[in-house]
């Protein structure tokens, strides 16, 4: 298809200038003027045509930052519920942003939109900057008419991921400095001091500790076959990668999260949360139960969930109401269910999902508040039981040698 590059003024009277693929002047002038731009110019660019996909070595290592993200979205939201046309706003915040890999995202979305996409299928080309929980939370928005509340939802989805993310690595910033200087304590006593601690041992007659020979197999090991190490590691986070990809792995994977120590718990109740706030967001529109439920299971974030929430609109299908089918699942706390039976029987549903939401947003705040004293013993007794076996290890040796010189010397004396 053919590419031309235009020139409009706003309806604020600045100019902005840019390339679209149509197939005549007149459909480009139709097109422009439908998102309130005033043509200047149009004119076909002579020997060109779109272009497929091409591969951009920058784009692959570039990372949109998480406050990049949120930024975006917090402003994005702004300008829509100003009233600004959707083009309009993609193509103010392009100017604002300073994160390079945003900046391409959003020249290709705002191509996407002009040509008719609309904004969740522009935003799903990009999945290193929109994942698919924020692209599926843009089309639930889109769908129901709630755009503006359920970017809203997103920044808050948004910075409890953030906060969260800080506050592991402050939980495990100082395990993680114990844990670099024992490797190099292990490195430095395994590589100097204990060869020869081994070497005399062998002199005297000596019979190697077992941690010892533990411990010495495991640094040549290392030594020798680092690279093959590199590799296997290497190997075995590709091959996870590509399994969670498929639709049986990442079934798996999500049903794992949710079971996983200290995390999982967390992982479960923003998940709730999540399906609250999206189902009470979408069903104050006027939405039929059915079909908001149908949209909260794309907006969930865990395919386990998600295919619960499918059962549950399956029954809501067949007549069954909500809250008996949520009981028999087994997914949902009986908390959930009984504060659901109760809005389903007052008629006040909405108001005892927002609760619900709510309540789970405390529970996860709490909960990453209290990560820090939950990591740390963890990783301070796995450290500890480190530092005791190398202890040993080194100890052992040495022992042996005062055991065998004083054995030596007793002989002596008779």
């Amino acid at each position: 298809m053919p590419i031309f590059r235009y020139k409009v003024r706003d309806k604020d009277g600045k100019i902005l200038s840019g390339t679209i693929e149509g197939t005549d002047v007149a459909s480009i002038t139709e097109k422009l003027e439908t998102y309130g731009y005033v043509p200047i110019t149009i004119r076909e660019e002579k020997g060109k045509v779109a272009a497929g996909p091409q591969f951009n070595l920058n784009a692959l290592f570039e990372r949109v930052k998480p406050v990049d993200l949120i930024n975006f979205t917090r402003q994005f939201v702004t300008l829509h519920r100003a009233g600004l046309p959707m083009l309009t706003a993609i193509t103010a915040l392009q100017a604002q942003t300073k994160s390079k890999a945003l900046v391409r995202a959003l020249d290709a979305i705002r191509k996407d939109l002009m040509g008719g996409a609309s904004l969740s299928v522009a935003m799903a080309k990009h999945p290193r900057v929109f994942n698919e929980l924020y692209v599926n939370s843009i089309w639930a928005g889109e769908t129901g008419g709630v755009l503006d509340d359920i970017l809203d939802r997103l920044v808050m989805l948004l910075e409890h991921d953030r906060k969260l993310k800080s506050d592991v690595g402050s939980a495990m910033r100082y395990p993680i400095i114990l844990m670099v200087f024992f490797i190099i304590a292990v490195a430095v006593l395994a590589t100097f001091v204990l060869p020869k601690f081994v070497s005399l041992l062998a002199t005297v007659g000596g019979k190697m500790p077992l941690p010892t020979q533990i411990l010495i197999m495991v640094t040549n090991f290392m030594g020798k076959y680092w690279y093959l190490l590199v590799l296997l590691v290497a190997a075995v986070v590709v091959l996870f990668y590509m399994f969670i990809r498929t639709s049986v792995g990442r079934m798996w994977w999500d049903r794992l999260k949710l079971r996983l120590p200290i995390f999982g718990p967390i992982i479960y109740k923003m998940a709730l949360s999540r399906f609250a706030r999206m189902f009470e967001t979408l069903d104050r529109t006027g939405l039929p139960i059915l079909r908001s439920l149908n949209l909260v299971s794309k907006t969930i974030g865990n395919v386990y969930l998600a295919q619960a929430v499918d059962k549950l609109a399956e029954s809501v299908r067949r007549g069954r109401g909500i809250a008996a089918p949520m009981r028999e699942l087994g997914v949902f706390p009986p908390m959930v269910v009984q504060m659901v039976a109760t809005g389903e029987e007052s008629g006040a549903l909405d108001d005892m999902l927002k609760q619900i939401s709510d309540y789970f947003d405390s529970e996860v705040e709490y909960a990453v508040k209290n990560l820090t004293g939950m990591i740390e013993p963890i990783l301070i007794l796995f450290m500890g039981v480190g530092a005791v076996f190398l202890i040993v290890a080194i100890l052992m040796p040495y022992m042996a040698i005062l055991t065998s010189f004083g054995s030596s010397g007793g002989y002596g004396v008779h």
